[in-house]
């Protein structure tokens, strides 16, 4: 934030002034005749009139200011000028014929204006070039601070880190008409180069440098910019060798760039020509600009983490519900995934799919309780040992009790480590022997699957326990005799458990799932495309929204079976 810019009450005032000076300057001979014409003015009336004895100092004082006034606004020359001259006007008008009498007195005092006659005018020259420097700075200053507040927006749009710090770099060196910016990374006791203008083209040993102890010294105990007037100097501050390495660059500024009142970076810049040493002012606009590309270069690290945490994420649920890659003449397959509102907490759905040594194809889908990356790791696990036991040929059984061991073993890590609490998971495996004409079942809790012919019920079967509660289960299994025309579609859980309306408790359920699944077996509609279609509908009676994650798993057999499977993650 860059707040409210500090005000100079006096600065239009000293503007105006220095305008005035500047114009009588410009005109020594009008102002001297000026002063001239004034002073003897004065003096005409102590000439023509009795006063000279009891007023004989009134005189002298007015003709003193005039002589001030001249040398402050024309400088030295005519304030000589005007004292010899009002001096001498003084001593012929005002003293008349005592001049001779009191010349000693007479010469003294003109000879004491002149000296203060050349006396302010060179003070009156140093702080007119005093004041002009100062507004020259507040003004070079108050510009860069324009220049700052209006280029900063174009490295807070910039996208990755390094792009950020090269757009740092670019703008300040327009912004401060310097020859060479770095931006370097304090990383411990190191400095890592993040950018360079103009671009630094190889060079590897400047892009990691070990600073000097003195470096690191001096960067802790100041926090503010500092100036160096010249860095070829043995005994100066420290400048990094990215800037030194450039044999003609003389003048610098370095600025920690601070986050949390901690130096995270220096940005560090360099003129090849001795600069002025700047004003606290200048000073100042350095610092803003370190804070505003502290903050930019926050917002890019931190943006570039979350694209990271949400590559992970999709890597990571895509190996849950990874591409299903079974080819078999009589069976098709077809699945779905679509994460729910909580899309960057890992959830527990997993699906999968194999051909098995004897021809038949296997699957499998389950459901980890809760969502983190205990939920997903178990998952991720469950799916791994279970394809690894399909492809072994393991009977269905034997799968099922070797996952409840797995289960239960996550489960107690689980609820010893930071989450306090189990894991279980709910799990359904599927062997359709090679003619697809028969399907066996063993059923950990999980939804039975709907069976999709003449209409869509669902299979009649009681599920045995979930995986996790024990660690001797029944998990019998059940066999189906399948039709000449079938389709098995199974899901989890986020799908019948959606609300009907935003704003209603009523849940979707079997029964109004069943006439969306009617709907695309009766349209023939069993691609992947399709769906995505059903749950589309799905969420918009929900306002877009889906509670929990939905997968869908689809195998179609007998006249349907007209391309190899197919598979799709959104």
């Amino acid at each position: 934030m860059t707040g409210p810019r500090p005000t100079d009450t006096f600065g239009p005032v000293k503007s105006r002034m220095l305008a005035v000076a500047a114009y009588l300057r410009a005109r020594p001979v009008q102002l001297f005749v000026a002063g001239a014409l004034v002073s003897v003015g004065v003096l005409l009336p102590f000439h023509h009139y009795p006063w000279q004895d009891r007023l004989v100092g009134l005189p002298g004082s007015l003709v003193s200011l005039i002589v001030v006034a001249g040398a402050v606004a024309g400088g030295p020359r005519v304030g000589v000028a005007l004292a010899f001259t009002s001096g001498a006007a003084y001593n012929l008008l005002a003293l008349s014929e005592r001049w001779f009498m009191q010349g000693a007195t007479s010469a003294a005092v003109v000879v004491l204006w002149l000296v203060a006659g050349f006396g302010v005018g060179l003070l009156g020259d140093r702080y007119r070039s005093q004041v002009e420097r100062a507004l020259d700075q507040a003004h070079r200053s108050r510009d860069a601070l324009d220049r700052v507040v209006g280029a900063t927006p174009l490295f807070h749009a910039r996208g990755s880190p390094a792009s950020v710090a090269r757009a740092i770099c670019d703008v300040a060196r327009e912004t401060f008409d310097c020859d060479l910016v770095a931006l370097f990374a304090i990383e411990g006791e190191r400095l890592r180069l993040l950018a360079r203008s103009p671009y630094l083209a190889g060079s590897p040993e400047l892009r990691v440098m070990e600073p000097s102890p003195e470096l690191q010294e001096e960067l802790a105990e100041s926090l503010l910019p500092q100036f160096v007037a010249d860095i070829r100097e043995p005994f100066g501050l420290r400048v990094p060798r990215a800037i030194t390495a450039d044999p003609e660059q003389v003048s610098a500024v370095r600025a920690p760039v601070l986050l949390e009142e901690q130096p995270v970076a220096l940005l560090a810049m360099s003129w090849a020509r001795r600069m002025p040493e700047p004003g606290r002012g200048e000073l100042g606009v350095v610092q803003r600009f370190a804070e505003h590309a502290a903050v930019a270069l926050a917002q890019a690290q931190r943006a570039q983490a979350q694209r990271e945490v949400a590559t992970l994420y999709r890597r990571f649920q895509a190996s849950l519900s990874p591409a299903v890659n079974v080819t078999a003449d009589q069976i098709k397959v077809a699945t779905c995934y679509r994460p729910g509102e909580r899309r960057m907490l890992l959830g527990g759905d997993f699906i999968d799919a194999v051909k098995r040594p004897n021809g038949a194809v296997a699957a499998v889908i389950g459901d980890v309780t809760g969502h983190g990356p205990d939920a997903a790791a178990l998952g991720a696990s469950l799916r791994a040992a279970w394809r690894a036991l399909a492809l072994r040929g393991a009977s269905l059984q034997a799968n099922m009790r070797t996952l409840n061991s797995l289960t239960l073993d996550e489960s107690e890590r689980a609820e010893e480590g930071a989450l306090g609490v189990g894991l279980l998971a709910t799990v359904c495996v599927v062997e359709i022997d090679p003619t697809g004409r028969r399907a066996r079942f063993v059923n950990a809790g999980h939804p039975m699957p709907l069976l999709l012919s003449d209409g869509v019920v669902q299979l009649e079967h009681t599920p045995g326990l979930m995986l996790g509660v024990e660690d001797r289960g029944d998990w019998a299994p059940h066999e189906v005799t399948l039709p000449d025309d079938w389709g098995l579609l199974f899901y989890s859980d986020g799908i019948v458990d959606a609300r009907l309306s935003p704003r209603s408790s009523e849940r979707l359920g079997l029964t109004g799932l069943r006439p969306l699944v009617y709907d695309l077996w009766r349209r023939r509609a069993t691609d992947p495309r399709d769906l995505e279609g059903l749950v589309d509908a799905v969420q918009k009676g929900q306002a877009d929204v889906l509670e929990d994650d939905v997968t869908l798993l689809l195998f179609t057999g007998g006249d349907r079976t007209t391309g190899p499977a197919q598979t799709h993650v959104i």
